[in-house]
């Protein structure tokens, strides 16, 4: 039996796609981005506020660096960007001469080694992929893919969870840490059965995997072994992304979006497209920040 929790308004947005939220441990702040609106967002709860931060390209992902500067994985690729929406220095070009694709999801792993997959701005299946990037070289990782989303690790660092999200499951993969190597994918959760697709992951310090469901308005809670067990209810669909912050890293971040909504669904989901926030009774592995 899985236990229900309710999420509740930390603030009232109008995001087309809220996605990759990341928490500065330090200055107790939460990075997001609107990927389609092209903008990096700012929430410090304290204050409830929100800062805005605008792109002239789409922005898939956020990070800090050791350093504090802004890390984006934007549309054409891996940026030093400055706070006043500048993309400053490029680190690494992705499908630059494709403008078909974007950066999609990304993440850094506890060396500080980015993982960050593309998608088709058109959806085409096939045409994605996942890359690792370690401030000198990028490599594809994992070919083939449609939607490049979720990803995360097990406590023990040798596992690694993967969505590629219209095949409706979370998948596992045996992790070469030091080396940044994926091998032996097979399935983890297989969420077939329902009327959503898995997009953000994030992980807690019990080993449980946390899975937004896009269309399913829920976050779902599965341990290690893959069993259910917590449901975060929210009042919109399109829930996307989430991660841990807070004082005590127990709160659990939720980004979400309004895109294709029509004015009827916007008025049964007037929250469409804001930040939510849980309390949880588990303790959130901390967003990694790029750079060794």
């Amino acid at each position: 039996m899985s236990e229900t929790i309710i999420a509740e308004l930390a603030s009232k947005l109008e995001c087309n796609v809220g996605e990759g939220p990341f928490w500065d441990d330090i200055e107790q702040q939460l990075y997001f981005v609107d990927i389609v609106n092209k903008q990096v967002k700012i929430f410090t709860g304290s204050s409830r506020s929100v800062e805005t931060i605008q792109f002239d390209q789409e922005i898939g992902a956020v990070f800090l660096d050791q350093e504090s500067q802004l890390i984006v994985a934007a549309r054409d690729g891996i940026f030093k960007a400055s706070r006043s929406g500048v993309l400053e220095t490029l680190l690494a070009p992705i499908k630059l001469d494709d403008t078909s694709i974007r950066t999609n999801d990304a993440k850094c792993d506890s060396t500080g080694r980015m993982w960050v997959g593309t998608m088709a701005f058109d959806f085409s299946p096939g045409v994605a992929a996942l890359y690792t990037f370690d401030s000198k070289d990028l490599r594809e990782v994992v070919s083939n893919l449609t939607v490049s989303n979720g990803i995360g690790w097990s406590l023990d660092k040798k596992s690694m969870y993967f969505i590629d999200s219209p095949t409706k499951k979370v998948d596992i993969f045996d992790l070469n840490l030091e080396k940044g190597e994926l091998k032996n994918r097979r399935l983890f959760i297989q969420l077939g059965d329902l009327d959503a697709f898995p997009d953000g992951l994030t992980t807690d310090e019990d080993g449980g995997v946390w899975v937004a469901l896009f269309g399913g308005g829920q976050v779902r809670r599965f341990s290690s072994d893959g069993k259910l067990t917590h449901i975060v209810e929210l009042p919109v669909k399109q829930v996307t992304s989430c991660c841990f912050g807070g004082a005590d890293m127990s709160e659990l971040y939720i980004t979400t979006a309004q895109n294709g909504m029509d004015s009827n669904s916007l008025i049964t989901q007037p929250l469409a497209g804001s930040l939510f926030r849980a309390k949880t009774s588990f303790i959130g592995v901390k967003s990694q920040r790029y750079g060794a």
